[in-house]
């Protein structure tokens, strides 16, 4: 079985999520993220009882951060500096976690926290106020560790992995965001120490988190390496997360088949211009980096 999964943002416009269901499923694409990139049109979708047709057949299923998309948008962030923020987004992951063991889905993925709340949503990434104190980081670090104790101990309950994505910090949001390094996964992890714990790998973001913070990728995976469940793939220029396709020169593809991540999931996450171009890229990395192959020189 492969190990390969397909975001449901790989493709845009945003569409109903039993549409783009079938458009993959209509081109074997059968191994699902649950995530951005499309709605809820009809609220009977997720209903308990209508959940073992959802999964029906070769399906399986990931779910991660904002997802479903609640009737009523909000900014899902675990850290912060507003109770009434902190609990929203703890009773949306709470249940995102329910929907994960009613899917048979392993893992349910969450964004690491922000240091202060967004203000609005900018053409690559979200804009803050300024922070109200140098030392508000390390605050949220403590409100961070605090909430999603007890989604730690949900999870456990109904038998789903809880991973934490690495946060992407271009130059600019330096200090306004949480987990980037390996130094302070490893704070997190050592604070809440369960099995049901573990780190999604975002290769975009820890390209421009590394150019950030100055230090190499390839020591991010080394340092996290036993705690990375599963795997985003994505690429960019190192200052923009602009959800590009990975290459056959690239990092990304050359540590995909090689410990400790050879084994764990890999979705992609990249955005693509149509169908044609994302069973393109699938078949690459089926067929020349997962496989164990050398990646070659195209698709």
């Amino acid at each position: 079985m492969s190990r390969l999964y397909v975001s449901t943002a790989c493709l845009s416009p945003t569409e109903d999520l039993l549409v783009r269901l079938a458009a993959y499923e209509a081109r074997g694409l059968h191994a699902v993220e649950l995530g951005a990139g499309v709605s809820i049109d009809s609220q009977e979708t997720l209903r308990p009882k209508n959940l073992p047709a959802l999964k029906a057949g070769a399906r399986r299923f990931l779910i991660h951060n904002y997802f479903p998309p609640p009737r009523e948008s909000f900014i899902l962030n675990l850290s912060s500096p507003d109770e009434a923020i902190r609990r929203r987004s703890m009773d949306f992951v709470l249940a995102a976690l329910d929907l994960a063991a009613c899917l048979d889905a392993p893992y349910y993925s969450v964004h690491a926290g922000f240091v202060v709340d967004p203000v609005e949503m900018g053409p690559t990434s979200f804009r803050f106020p300024p922070l109200p104190s140098p030392d508000e980081p390390r605050r949220a670090m403590e409100r961070f560790v605090a909430t999603i104790g007890p989604a730690l101990a949900h999870a456990e309950e109904v038998g789903v992995g809880l991973l934490v994505e690495n946060n992407v910090c271009p130059a600019d949001l330096r200090g306004k965001l949480l987990l980037q390094t390996p130094e302070e996964f490893h704070e997190l992890l050592d604070a809440c120490p369960s099995e049901s714990l573990g780190v999604l790998l975002d290769t975009g973001h820890l390209k421009v988190a590394a150019r950030t913070f100055g230090f190499e990728c390839a020591d991010f995976v080394d340092a996290l390496g036993p705690y990375v469940k599963v795997v985003h793939i994505h690429d960019n220029d190192g200052l923009v997360d602009t959800h590009g396709p990975i290459g056959p020169g690239s990092w990304a593809a050359r540590i995909l088949g090689t410990p400790p991540l050879a084994d764990v999931p890999v979705v992609v996450e990249a955005r693509f211009d149509g169908m044609d171009s994302l069973l393109a890229h699938v078949g690459w990395l089926e067929r020349d980096v997962l496989a164990g192959g050398r990646p070659s020189d195209g698709d």
